[in-house]
């Protein structure tokens, strides 16, 4: 089961960290206030996850 999980959870977190680099790079771009603080709460919900994940697959190869 855990091999299962870190697989998925691999690809998600590489899913979480692209999504987060085109996010940035939309933020560049992007002069509205209203959609700017959208685009940083998307960031940080998807930071979030990403973080979630990494910790997950730290306390499993500990084997806690």
């Amino acid at each position: 089961m855990a091999d299962v999980f870190n697989t998925v959870s691999g690809n998600k977190m590489f899913e979480l960290r692209q999504a987060v680099q085109e996010l940035r790079e939309r933020l560049k771009t992007e002069e509205d206030p209203d959609i700017i603080a959208e685009i940083k709460k998307e960031i940080m919900e998807k930071e979030t996850n990403y973080n979630i994940l990494a910790e997950r697959l730290k306390v499993q190869s500990r084997g806690i």
